[in-house]
């Protein structure tokens, strides 16, 4: 009979214990919001315009049209590589006696791609639009010239670096361009590019043996064969939140920041979330604030350097950041119901310094003391 007694008491020991629990109230908190993220991906762009030769000729005289082809791989929001193939067909003019000639090139050249508003701006992974420079080189490839070699036998011109069947020509480049994104993974823009080339490019000799001219002017469409950005999910936590308490309320009261009581900023070093030496009377300093006033809340927002790692590493860290300040008040006595936590990662710079964002600011809120207090550490 006593076994059985002691057997039921256990189970409705047990059975009240689950109920408790199953009762006990949970928050779900926002630890942070998703973020936008850089995915290096690849591209195609098409582009088709107008091309000036530079030359004794008049403007109008030398214009021609233009196509280019490019294909290139964006590695981050800054730098990417790119391969093009562009050209159509060249125009010239010989001054005296006057001759107008053309001829046909297809012209080959990598370059460096350097987004300058991301450089400049921030690095925004998401960013509609952009502005990039380019530098690179390669080969022309000319071909059919069979107008200044006939200018050249009918009228006794002598082009002094007049060319036959083909000719390679080495290239540099250089530009600016501009794309403005019309859908998730579409955009339109433009470009301009210089191109320098070997003296023979246009069969006359320039001044001096100068070089020859090519320039281009474009628009067209790229298209990212691929996703060029994503977005973590939300960052969410359960927290169980304790029964009402005499003299206390659990209820967390979001509050403007000119009504804070005070706040101290923790500093981590690059890459980590371990609480330094140097940090501790800061912390000593905010326990003993909330040890004296039962009613002040505490707001943790982890932050990142945006200058260094990644959105997803930075994302990680503000969070950790923020966690180990948390469960630093938490060992000391602080119960979790008086705390709340968020991480920023590198969405948000507080500070103008970069090192000055690797950090925990710590806000707190008392409503029997509104006026900002000022400790000494």
């Amino acid at each position: 009979m006593p076994k059985k007694f002691l057997l039921l008491a256990f189970l409705v020991i047990g059975t009240c214990t689950s109920i408790a629990q199953v009762n006990q109230a949970t928050e779900r908190r926002l630890v942070s919001p998703g973020v936008s993220f850089f995915v290096p991906h690849w591209y195609l762009k098409i582009q088709a315009g107008g091309a000036y030769d530079l030359g004794e000729a008049k403007f109008n005289q030398t214009l021609s049209p233009s196509v280019q082809l490019a294909v290139g791989y964006k590695f981050n929001e800054i730098f990417g590589l790119r391969g093009t193939v562009s050209g159509l067909w060249a125009r010239n003019r010989y001054a005296y006696p006057e001759a107008a000639y053309r001829w046909n090139f297809v012209q080959p050249t990598i370059e460096a791609e350097l987004d300058l508003t991301q450089l400049f701006l921030g690095r925004v992974p998401d960013r509609r639009w952009s502005v990039y420079a380019l530098l690179g080189g390669g080969a022309a490839y000319a071909f059919n010239n069979g107008d200044a070699v006939e200018a050249n036998n009918r009228y006794g011109i002598d082009f002094e670096k007049l060319w036959t069947d083909h000719r390679w020509s080495p290239v540099a480049r250089g530009g600016l361009g501009f794309d403005f994104r019309v859908a998730e993974e579409v955009s339109i823009g433009a470009e301009v590019n210089a191109n320098m080339l070997s003296d023979h490019f246009n069969s006359k000799r320039g001044k001096n043996d100068n070089l020859d001219w090519h320039f281009n002017a474009l628009i067209g469409v790229k298209f990212n064969l691929g996703s060029s950005h994503g977005r973590t999910a939300p960052i969410y936590e359960d927290v169980v939140m304790p029964e009402p308490r005499a003299n206390t309320t659990p209820e967390f009261v979001d509050v403007p920041i000119e009504k804070i009581s005070f706040n101290v900023n923790i500093y981590f070093l690059i890459n980590q979330s371990i609480i330094r030496t140097n940090q501790i009377p800061k912390l000593t300093a905010l326990l003993k604030y909330l040890n004296e006033h039962p009613k002040a809340f505490i707001r943790l927002s982890g932050f990142a350097d945006k200058e260094t790692g990644n959105p997803n590493i930075n994302m990680r860290l503000s969070i950790e950041r923020s966690q180990v300040v948390s469960k630093y008040l938490q060992d000391a006595g602080i119960p979790e119901w008086r705390i709340r936590r968020f991480a920023k990662g590198d969405t948000v710079q507080p500070f103008d310094i970069p090192e000055d964002n690797r950090v925990c600011i710590c806000f707190v809120y008392d409503p029997e003391n509104p006026v900002p207090q000022e400790f000494e550490y």
